[in-house]
């Protein structure tokens, strides 16, 4: 098994958001990409924004263009949506 590597990395910060977007290539056909609170006071972990869950779940692409597509579209979602509280 190898070293994870990043693939595409993107601070966003806009408002009150300090997040950032990681997509990162795990093996092969196994791509990760993850929305971070990079706040202070981690005041969106739990929250969820473009159907991520901040710091708490990831969508898994097998292929790199796959990956780069749910990064693009979790990129746009950080910078315009407002991130919300997560259902119970």
């Amino acid at each position: 098994m190898s070293i994870p590597q990043i693939v595409a990395q993107r601070p966003v910060i806009a408002g009150d958001k300090e997040l950032t977007v990681s997509t990162i290539r795990i093996a092969a056909d196994y791509y990760d990409t993850v929305v971070f609170d990079d706040s202070v006071d981690k005041r969106h972990v739990g929250m969820v924004i473009g159907g991520y869950v901040i710091d708490k779940s990831s969508k898994r692409a097998t292929s790199r263009d796959a990956a780069m597509e749910n990064h693009r579209e979790a990129f746009i979602a950080a910078r315009h949506e407002t991130p919300r509280a997560a259902r119970p």
